[in-house]
This record gives C-alpha cells, sequence and structure tokens, in this order.
C-alpha cells in the first residue's frame, strides 16, 4: 500500500503541510517495503498536472492531510482514493495511526 501526506519537509520527522495543494512535497510511504520517497508537487512546480491526478499515476492508495478543496476531494474520490484526516504530529507519527486504524475519513467540514 503506498500512502501520501503532503509535505514542505523531506523527513518522517517533518510536519505535514497544512495547505495540500501548496504542499512543496509529497512524501509516499510504501507500506510492503516499509520505504518512503519524496516526489516534488508538479502544480507548485508549475507544471499542469493536478496533485490528484499525480497521486494516482504513482499508484497512491491512500493521502493523510488536514484539508482539501472540492475538486481534489471529488477526484480522489473517482479514483478510489482514501483520504484519512491528519493529526497536528508529525508524518511518521501519522502512518503509525494510521496503520492502527485510528485516523478518521476525511469529513464535510474538512473540504473547502
Amino acid at each position: 500500500m503506498k500512502i501520501a501526506l503532503p509535505t514542505n519537509g523531506d523527513r518522517l520527522e517533518d510536519e505535514l503541510a497544512f495547505h495540500f495543494g501548496r504542499a512543496e512535497n509529497f512524501l509516499i510511504f510504501n507500506t510492503e517495503k516499509e520505504n518512503f520517497e519524496i516526489y516534488p508537487n508538479p502544480e507548485v512546480k508549475g507544471k499542469a498536472i493536478l496533485p490528484p491526478d499525480f497521486l494516482k499515476g504513482l499508484g497512491v492508495n491512500v493521502v493523510i492531510c488536514f484539508s482539501l478543496g472540492p475538486r481534489a476531494f471529488n477526484l480522489f474520490k473517482s479514483y478510489k482514493i482514501e483520504t484519512k484526516k491528519a493529526v497536528k504530529k508529525n508524518i511518521k507519527e501519522n502512518i503509525n495511526l494510521f496503520q492502527k486504524g485510528k485516523l478518521k475519513d476525511l469529513a464535510k467540514e474538512d473540504i473547502f
């Protein structure tokens, strides 16, 4: 399983970026290999690919973030990519909470 998290850093100990679409990078954690890779956010780099399309192309199964815009939320939903509500902890702690089933789905109030 691949989990995507928005970040302005490049380490598991970094915080999640508050704004999904404006994050500098996406950290993609592979639960099977227990490793991760960092990918620059194509939208921030001026490319014409939306983050949901980019992450789908990388085979992401789950996105953990604080909130999403309606367009991104609906694209993830149509791609059958789960969206989970991040907590104010670092990336590694959010991954651990997800793996324990302790993160909630993004709710209506998280979409704006």
